[in-house]
């Protein structure tokens, strides 16, 4: 029997139990989930993605939760587990793994006729785009923080996405996921795309672009993106596609 009540710890699931048919399973979310929007109204919070209340989730009695290995917390898993509920926990880090991940929401929650159109649609987008690609490339810093200044490491999702339309991080072979450096480092590895994301930080054009300007001078191409289209796995993994696509077809 699929599960009757369960509780979503992670924005990007959230989004994609709505669109394979979860909605009316859903018992409770985090405070951060807030798409699709309208459509999560009057549903219990439950705190945080680092912070979540514990005991507000086991008075909801859910039969399943939903988290991600990056964005919650282990020990509030575990809480969780020693309680006696289950926690399905998943960190696609590639594109590729997202279909399969949207098949594994469906069947545990009886809506893989739903999940499985979903996931195909978002298989066939990939291959579109990989058809598309022409022979350039591009290097770039893809920046998600500042004071300190932080970027990504090619063992990410966002790497794995923007390497479909030729990007070259340089940052990609560092050891850590989110790597700690400067602007003048990310110039020194001849990174000639500064890419700014609107999350975990809200860098956007209208206050960071003279800054950015300053910092990398002419030499660079500037580009601000919506951080959750690059980052956000599941449903939206259709919008960072097209996203991507656009840096593709400005010929950056």
């Amino acid at each position: 029997m699929p599960p009757a009540r369960v509780v979503s710890l992670c924005p990007s699931i959230t989004e994609t139990i709505v669109a394979i048919g979860g909605l009316r399973r859903l018992a409770g979310v985090t405070r951060y989930c807030t798409r699709p929007s309208g459509m999560l109204w009057g549903l219990p919070r439950v705190g945080g993605t680092k912070s979540p209340n514990i005991a507000r989730i086991l008075d909801l009695k859910p039969d399943l939760v939903f988290a991600n290995a990056e964005e919650n917390r282990r020990e509030d898993v575990q809480a969780l587990r020693d309680a006696g509920v289950e926690v399905d926990v998943t960190l696609p880090k590639t594109v590729a793994e997202v279909p399969e991940t949207i098949r594994r929401w469906g069947r545990l929650l009886g809506t893989l006729d739903e999940a499985e159109p979903l996931a195909a649609r978002i298989e066939e987008a990939a291959e579109g785009l990989s058809r598309e690609r022409g022979k350039g490339s591009f290097r770039y810093a893809y920046w998600i923080w500042k004071d300190p200044w932080m970027t990504v490491s090619d063992d990410t999702y966002v790497a794995d996405l923007l390497s479909l339309v030729g990007g070259k991080n340089a940052y990609g072979a560092e050891t850590v996921r989110y790597p700690t450096t400067t602007p003048s480092e990310a110039l020194a590895r001849d990174a000639r795309v500064q890419i700014f994301a609107s999350e975990p930080y809200p860098f956007s054009e209208e206050k960071h672009g003279e800054l950015a300007a300053r910092l990398f001078g002419t030499t660079c191409r500037l580009v601000f993106v919506d951080g959750d289209d690059f980052c956000w796995h599941g449903v939206r993994t259709l919008e960072g596609l097209k996203a991507a696509k656009t840096l593709m077809t400005l010929g950056i």
